[in-house]
Parts: C-alpha cells; sequence; structure tokens
C-alpha cells in the first residue's frame, strides 16, 4: 500500500513542469515519513510501538541513573535504594571476560579492563572505596551494573581483581564503602545527560575519583602480576592496617535442633559448627571457614530453601 501511493505521487509530481526533481525527492521522503508514522499510531499497539521507537533512539548510547525495582536471586529478596552512608563487609568475586564489552542494567558499558564493579541494591552509577580486608589494599571504582549472585556482596572487574591482589584465588574478605559525595555528583550527571542543558551540568563531574587506565586487550592472557599491567594514567592504590576476620555462615529459621541435625547429615558437613535458640527459632553457625568453603555452602543452603543464610566477618 505505501509503495502504491508513492508511485502515485511521484507520477502526479513529474507531470508537473513546475516541480523540480529535488522537491520531489523531499516530498516523497516526507510522504514516506508521514506513512510510516501514521502505521505507528494505528489502534491499540500505538502507544507501545511508538514509545519503543523513541527510546530506542533516544537510550541506544546513553547511560541513565537507575536504582530499581526489588528483585529476587534465588528466593533471596534485594531492594535497591539510595543509601550514601553504605559500608558493608563480606566477600568480593571478580568477572571476567563473559561480561567484557556487554551493556549494563543502565546502559553503561562494561569493560574488565577498568575500575568497574557491580552490586546488588546501590544506585547505578555510584562511587564506591573496595578494601581488601586480606592485604589491606584499596581501591576507588564505579558501581555500573547489578550482581546476580548471593554469596558475595559486590564482584568486581578482572583488572580490580588483580590491582587488589585476589585474581588467582578469585575471591576475597573485603570492605565496601560509598563515596556519597562522587556518588551524588555522578548522579547528577547521569540524571542531566538526555536534557538540553546537559553541557552546563558537565562541570560537575568528578574528575579524580575513578583513575582508569588500559591493560592487555588479550583477554585470553592474564597473570596475577600488577607490574605486568600498562598504565597510561596513575592509579590510587590504597594501604591500611586490617583486621585479621573470620568467616562465618549463619543460616535461620530451623524450627528445632532436630531440623539442624538433619541437615547437617545431608550435605556431610565437616566443619566445626555451633546452634543457638532465638525465641520461636533456631540458628546454625558455621565457622571459621575459608572462603571458597563458605561460597559453596551459602549457596547449598539457599538451594534448600534457607533464604536467610548470610556470611559475616567477625
Amino acid at each position: 500500500m505505501i509503495k502504491l501511493i508513492i508511485s502515485l505521487l511521484f507520477f502526479l509530481l513529474i507531470s508537473c513542469e513546475q516541480i523540480s526533481k529535488e522537491e520531489v525527492i523531499s516530498t516523497i521522503e516526507n510522504t514516506k515519513d508521514t506513512i510510516v508514522e501514521k502505521t505507528i499510531k494505528s489502534p491499540d499497539e500505538s502507544n507501545k510501538i511508538k514509545t519503543k521507537v523513541v527510546e530506542d533512539k533516544t537510550n541506544k548510547n546513553s547511560i541513565f541513573y537507575l536504582i530499581g525495582e526489588p528483585y529476587y536471586i534465588e528466593g533471596v529478596k534485594y531492594v535497591p535504594e539510595e543509601n550514601y552512608s553504605y559500608e558493608e563487609i563480606g566477600l568480593a568475586t571478580f568477572y571476567d571476560k563473559e561480561l567484557h564489552n556487554k551493556r549494563t542494567a543502565n546502559n553503561d558499558l562494561n569493560k574488565v579492563t577498568e575500575l568497574l564493579g557491580r552490586h546488588k541494591t546501590l544506585p547505578l552509577p555510584s562511587i564506591v572505596k573496595i578494601t581488601n580486608l586480606e592485604n589491606g589494599l584499596s581501591l576507588t571504582i564505579k558501581i555500573i551494573d547489578r550482581h546476580d549472585d548471593n554469596t558475595s556482596i559486590i564482584q568486581v572487574s578482572r583488572k580490580v581483581a588483580q590491582l587488589l591482589r585476589f585474581y588467582k584465588n578469585k575471591i576475597t574478605k573485603t570492605k565496601v564503602e560509598i563515596l556519597s559525595d562522587p556518588s551524588r555528583q555522578w548522579k547528577n550527571v547521569t540524571m542531566s545527560i538526555n536534557d538540553k542543558d546537559f553541557n552546563n551540568t558537565v562541570e560537575s563531574a568528578p574528575t579524580e575519583i575513578v583513575s582508569i587506565s588500559d591493560i592487555d586487550e588479550d583477554l585470553n592472557t592474564f597473570e596475577d602480576k600488577t607490574e605486568d599491567i600498562k598504565i597510561e594514567q596513575p592509579i590510587e592504590l590504597g594501604f591500611e592496617e586490617v583486621d585479621d576476620l573470620d568467616l562465618y555462615l549463619h543460616v535461620n529459621n530451623f524450627k528445632n535442633y532436630q531440623e539442624i541435625k538433619n541437615i547437617i547429615n545431608e550435605i556431610n558437613l565437616s566443619d566445626k559448627y555451633t546452634s543457638e535458640n532465638i525465641g520461636n527459632f533456631f540458628k546454625l553457625i558455621i565457622g571459621p571457614i575459608d572462603n571458597k568453603t563458605g561460597d559453596k555452602l551459602l549457596s547449598t543452603f539457599i538451594g534448600k530453601g534457607y533464604k536467610e543464610s548470610k556470611l559475616i566477618l567477625n
């Protein structure tokens, strides 16, 4: 139908000596646009289709500020929120080339070669200080995506894991603290990106918080040696004295002690454990345990329905 209308219009236009070739082409293009617009505005589906077209065009290359709705990971509920006093200790893991150059939840671009991280509840983007509690090394990184695993509180890029020296071990004890001022600045800038007055807000963007440098882009060859990393810009790698913390797994909501005994026998638990009677339920405390054991046990108990299980460092 569209082709027929355009053909008829073309025939009528070229029949008029007063209309130039350029005007004919221009008129046809305008007609095509009009017909497409009318097709989009057809009944029932008009709003959805048109909205989707506009959003795809607008957000194709633009990041946006995201808090997000509550969601579940294997039955465990997480509620994203703005919390500029956030501080937590737990386990950290890292992601590798499987997420390299992939779009994030707020349309940013993930890079395993930059100082980036993924978190379950902090706004996107946010700026945090992450400290390896096993060696005292710390970095400031940007949170740009949602983490999708229950066992660790944060997942960082491979480069961060290398610089904090836990790349080989794959997991480490960590402390994560949000940096309020730079996080608010990133919020303001990100929310303004699609505004017509965006250029007036660019000056409020942080310029010294996250230092990014490139390393070998060959994603198949990496060693856990920071001296092998090609640094083009300075990276502020901090160090602080840290306490030697032990890792424990707390599993809540057992109906009675017999239920604890049954699950221990079922999974053949060989680590030390204690139990506590807290009001109307019992708590199982396993530990101290190493990081990999804690990661495995937490997944096991969550998989068996104990959703209020948590790794604790003390």
